[in-house]
């Protein structure tokens, strides 16, 4: 799935973190942070998503402001909920705005560029934390790769489940362990991990 992150954001959310433990030092802080996206999403207030987006940031401004007047620890929740509202509202204006769609209106990401690599390049990586004597080949489509190792018959199938969940399956046993809670967002370097270390651990029970 293609990775959005909004300009700004990750500011807004650090102010925030840090307006919730210090609100009275903090509060000048995420009012700059948050102007700075209300900005952003006034630029484009003539689409109707980023007006409103504008206006709820502007309205968690002033609940910030009015808190930090009111002094009071009630008000500042309330801020907090507004204010963080507020961040994932001009997230997600930034990310429906930035997906790519045809003329009428179908997500239609360019071939190649809404996953950044392939199951089977899983695999070919997890053979490189293997060791030498291991190789992969890639199932057709490169939609799953199997690892081997040396002369040995048989191998580890890496694949994707009903469930979509990238698992791993010894072929000796027809033993599977699935990698749940895994995407493309975790990057290839830390799944092919995760697929070695299953393999490994296949092969210790061996």
């Amino acid at each position: 799935m293609q990775i959005v992150i909004a300009p700004h954001a990750a500011e807004a959310r650090a102010a925030l973190g840090g307006y919730s433990a210090f609100p009275m030092r903090m509060a000048p802080l995420l009012v700059m942070r948050l102007t700075v996206i209300r900005e952003y999403a006034a630029a484009r207030k003539h689409i109707e998503v980023w007006d409103e987006t504008a206006k709820q940031v502007h309205e968690a401004i002033a609940a910030v402001c009015f808190a930090q007047v009111g002094r009071r620890r009630k008000y500042r929740r309330i801020a907090s909920r507004v204010a963080l509202a507020a961040i994932v509202a001009y997230e997600e204006a930034y990310a429906l705005s930035s997906l790519p769609y045809d003329a009428v209106g179908r997500y239609s990401p360019e071939p190649g560029t809404e996953y950044p690599f392939a199951v089977s390049d899983i695999g070919r990586a997890a053979v490189r934390l293997l060791g030498d004597d291991w190789h992969a080949e890639s199932t057709p489509w490169g939609v799953g790769a199997v690892l081997q190792v040396g002369n040995e018959r048989g191998g580890y199938t890496v694949g994707i489940d009903s469930e979509g969940d990238l698992y791993v399956d010894a072929e000796r046993g027809a033993v599977r362990t699935v990698l749940s809670g895994l995407c493309a967002a975790y990057g290839l370097d830390e799944i092919a991990a995760r697929v070695a270390d299953a393999v490994r651990d296949f092969r210790k029970g061996d």
